[in-house]
């Protein structure tokens, strides 16, 4: 019997091969679409939740109940894990860990920067990375060790053996390589290539003891069987209790969430990453739906001339049920094909697709859970868009089909015109929403920094360049390329330290606000392009006192209450700054927030980077080699490895970016799939109406007229489901963006400009059959009338 279906289903497959083309494209189109997101969705899901014992693993999170106001960070002080280990019999494991900048790592004339962290020893027991030489536990309790990764030891000693050759790090400290690590997969949020034992920082005298210098993060592991809100509730009053600090409250927060859940509101997990992965996975099932939409559409439009075929099988006994398998049997097939074409479009897009999200995957046609599932996938997909057309026309009675041509139903409203309406009602929303997503994107971009990032580089220095930081600095402002110099505490692409235990006169006691921490010697205003709005910028080679000079942002005035900000004293730990200028705001982190209180101290603050600005109108190639070899001089052996201000900020929108070129991408996907379906039943509506269009060609109908009698009906359909996606796009997307400080308000005109795109979308898409049917020459059509 299914042999006989499948006989029959082929022979219909073909027989309409125009409608079958249509079908297996939107089909495919829409399947490869939704592999690809859920390629993607598979990825992120993974991320942090591969570990051996990834239910046990654990982030330290902290609130911080500041004036009613909650916020939760994930920053540790030195004896918070070893305490929490000590404290909690719980606890299996704890880990501390260090964020810092690149280091440089140098085995003889080979050096590169590196990401470089410092872990204790129960990292890699509760973080399973696989181990390819060496011993791991030795390494940890050794604080003259270093573990690096596959890559980084290939990258410094080429084939020769690494285990027990010595690195330098920092040109200055010497370490012995005990263990190589397989390089860290794609599906981690960790993303370091050197591991050194906390230890070294303890035997260097770089770790203190005090509970209010958050500075390392925490990783814990609790015990089989360990309930998380009971843990909780014992270890919220943590802080508290080792430190007196009675503001502060902390949690665990599962490894797995971490990555996905890590927005936090009043001290409560509210989404994160997720709210974008649901987004898309809702896009991948929409745009399989507009696919399968066609399907219903063009299979019910054909009902006429399946009618007498289900006529004629009903006489010679076949039951309603089998008629149901004999449908769904072909849409199943339909689908198997339009799988098929789905496999090679996902192959041919699958590294553009790669680059766009910016993640190596890994090929979905290696994955043996690819293909398990992918026969469910089709038989879900084929039925999904076999089972309207299925039970309509098993529905049809012989006695009718084969007595006169088969009327259609009235019903109060069509049917395929309501699909109709629901795809170009998914488009309209699709395109109105890549549209404000694009604004949102201009609006910001276009935000005044409060300083001019053209021009502009940065470099880390190194302990040769900190010993001739005056000579080095005055050989580069000889230099005709460059305009003006500052050492920084941190690139001004970036916040490294911030603080709400700032004192000043007048501050009352109960008010905390977060301030953040900036340092510079010389020259920062110039060379970073600020504008001065009173006194004058830190200069510690004209004014020695300015090492605890400071230089504040208009929002840290306002915030501390500054009606005559110069000459006031920030005090901040054992320092006492005096203010000796004000800058108009200027933004360092993320510009979609607000701008934050900022205070530039003096060099009594480590000053790790160092700015340099060019002369507008360079030569590049020329002026960057004429640097490289002034850094060779005072850096030898070191690369030279600068960043220039603008990118670095750019790279600040790659996440929005991306979900923009997603929504865009998907958004034409629609549209194809959408306009794929209305050219069919453009065509169909023009062969069912040929008669009646020659017709009214005879009685004196210009062509213009009928293009325009056919196009309406679809014109029509398309400006009502925009009309009915406009509130919800609105809803959405007002929700989306009260997620940023600094955004655009909804215009009115991107509904305007995505309905005039849909109807003429539409339109063009129409018009081709309309146009067609319309010089028919009628004679041909009526001659047998």
């Amino acid at each position: 019997m299914w042999k006989n279906y499948l006989k029959i289903a082929w022979r219909n497959i073909t027989r309409s091969k125009g409608y079958t083309f249509i079908n297996i494209g939107g089909l495919g189109i829409g399947m490869a679409a939704s592999i690809l997101i859920l390629i993607w969705v598979q990825f992120e899901l993974s991320v942090d939740n591969f570990y051996q014992n990834s239910d046990r693993i654990y982030a330290v999170m902290r609130n911080d109940n500041n004036q009613g106001e909650i916020f939760t960070w994930d920053y540790t002080p030195a004896p918070y894990a070893p305490a929490m280990k000590e404290q909690f019999p719980e606890v299996a494991a704890t880990s501390r860990l260090t964020e810092w900048d690149p280091m440089l790592i140098s085995v003889g004339a080979t050096s590169m920067y590196q990401k470089t962290t410092f872990v204790d020893p129960d990292f890699f027991e509760i973080f399973s990375f696989k181990v390819l030489q060496g011993d791991i536990s030795d390494a940890m309790f050794d604080p003259n060790a270093i573990i690096l990764t596959e890559t980084l030891a290939k990258n410094l000693f080429n084939d020769e053996e690494a285990i027990g050759k010595t690195v330098t790090l920092e040109k200055q400290l010497d370490l012995e390589v005990k263990a190589i690590i397989q390089d860290l997969p794609q599906n981690t949020d960790f993303d370091y290539t050197a591991f050194l034992p906390f230890q070294k920082l303890e035997q260097l005298g770089w770790v203190d003891e005090n509970w209010n210098n958050n500075s390392y993060l925490t990783f814990a592991m609790l015990n089989e069987g360990t309930d998380l809100d009971f843990f909780n509730e014992k270890f919220k009053g943590f802080t508290s209790e080792n430190s007196g600090s009675e503001r502060i409250s902390d949690f665990l927060f599962p490894m797995r969430d971490r990555h996905l859940r890590s927005k936090f509101e009043n001290g409560v997990s509210v989404g994160g990453r997720i709210d974008l992965i649901k987004m898309f996975g809702i896009v991948a099932i929409i745009v399989l739906l507009i696919a399968c939409i066609n399907f219903v559409n063009l299979s019910t439009a054909q009902s006429e001339r399946r009618a007498k075929e289900v006529g004629v099988r009903k006489i010679s006994g076949a039951g309603r049920g089998m008629l149901i398998r004999q449908f769904l049997v072909e849409s199943i097939m339909i689908a198997f094909f339009a799988f098929i074409l789905a496999t090679l479009i996902v192959s041919l897009s699958f590294p553009w697709f790669q680059e766009l999200i910016g993640k190596e995957l890994e090929s979905p046609f290696t994955q043996t859970f690819f293909w398990l599932t992918s026969g469910i996938y089709v038989v879900i997909t084929g039925v999904l868009a076999g089972s309207y057309p299925a039970f309509l026309l098993s529905s049809f009675r012989p006695a009718i089909v084969l007595k006169s041509k088969l009327q259609s139903r009235h019903y109060w409203v069509n049917p395929r015109e309501v699909l109709v309406v629901f795809q170009f009602a998914i488009v309209g929303i699709l395109i109105s929403s890549a549209w404000i997503i694009r604004d949102q994107m201009v609006y910001v971009q276009n935000r005044d920094l409060g300083l001019n990032k053209e021009n502009l580089l940065f470099h880390p220095l190194t302990e040769s360049i900190r010993k001739n930081k005056v000579a080095f600095k005055n050989e580069l402002l000889q230099m005709n390329e460059v305009e003006s110099v500052s050492y920084t505490f941190s690139p001004l692409t970036e916040i490294y330290s911030d603080t709400d235990a700032m004192e000043w006169q007048g501050k009352p006691e109960e008010f905390r606000p977060n301030i953040s921490r900036m340092g510079s010697d010389a020259n920062l205003v110039k060379t970073a392009g600020m504008e001065l709005i009173a006194g004058r910028d830190i200069d510690v080679y004209s004014y020695p006192s300015d090492s605890l000079a400071a230089v504040i942002n208009e929002t840290a005035a306002k915030t501390m209450g500054f009606e005559d900000p110069i000459g006031q004293v920030i005090k901040d730990d054992s320092y006492e700054f005096t203010v000796v200028g004000v800058v108009k705001d200027f933004i360092m982190e993320s510009p979609f927030d607000q701008v934050k209180p900022i205070v530039i101290m003096g060099p009594k603050r480590n000053l790790n980077f160092i700015h340099v600005r060019l002369k507008d109108n360079l030569e590049y190639a020329g002026a960057m080699n004429n640097l490289q070899a002034l850094f060779s001089k005072f850096n030898p052996g070191s690369p030279f490895e600068y960043q220039f201000v603008d990118e670095a900020h750019e790279r600040k929108f790659v996440s929005q970016q991306r979900t923009a070129k997603l929504t865009g991408v998907f958004t034409g996907l629609a549209i194809i799939i959408s306009c794929m379906g209305l050219f069919g039943l453009a065509t169909f509506m023009a062969e069912q109406r040929s008669k009646e269009i020659s017709v009214r060609k005879v009685l004196g109908a210009s062509v213009a007229g009928i293009v325009r009698l056919i196009s309406s009906e679809f014109t029509k359909l398309v400006l009502i489901a925009v009309v009915i996606g406009i509130p919800v796009t609105w809803y959405f997307m007002d929700t989306w963006l009260e997620s940023f400080a600094y955004r655009i308000s909804i215009d009115w005109k991107v509904f305007l400009w995505t309905t005039l795109a849909a109807l003429i979308i539409a339109f063009l898409t129409v018009s081709s059959q309309a146009i067609k049917a319309a010089l028919i020459n009628p004679a041909k059509t009526l001659k047998s009338e």
